[in-house]
């Protein structure tokens, strides 16, 4: 009878693993960057801001990638790096198949949103907000 109940709660352990295994990996909370977030960028001495749709991924290690629409040319990512701890977001972008970095920005995420400073061929402030998430 013994043998019996513990045949009995070992199949019932083996066969719970492979659940409990694809349960923890759904749980995972989603990142502070990967999605879309829409926003202006607002050159100093512009008369009005250009609005813009980046589409991020973070890995998770602190790199970012992605594509920006908006401008006259799409953009992409060519460096990108995320700190979770403070909130801080670096992008370095420039027009899609070509290497050159012609727009940084820099500035910190806090509650589906970042701002701060843009430099390169043109500089001033940006601000955007992550779409489909509650603020």
């Amino acid at each position: 009878m013994t043998k019996r109940l513990i045949v009995i709660a070992v199949c019932v352990l083996v066969s719970a693993l492979p659940v409990l295994a694809q349960s923890r990996g759904r749980s995972k909370p989603p990142d502070a960057v990967t999605g879309t977030w829409k926003g202006e960028l607002l050159p100093e001495g512009a008369p009005r801001g250009r609005a813009v749709t980046l589409e991020l991924e973070h890995d998770g290690r602190g790199k970012v990638s992605g594509t920006m629409a908006g401008m006259p040319n799409p953009a992409d990512v060519k460096a990108g790096m995320f700190d979770p701890k403070t909130g801080a977001l670096k992008l370095q972008l420039g027009k899609a198949g070509e290497p050159a970095v012609l727009l940084v920005l820099e500035g910190t995420v806090a509650k589906n949103a970042v701002s701060g400073r843009m430099t390169g061929d043109v500089s001033g402030e940006f601000k955007l907000a992550k779409s489909g998430t509650p603020k």
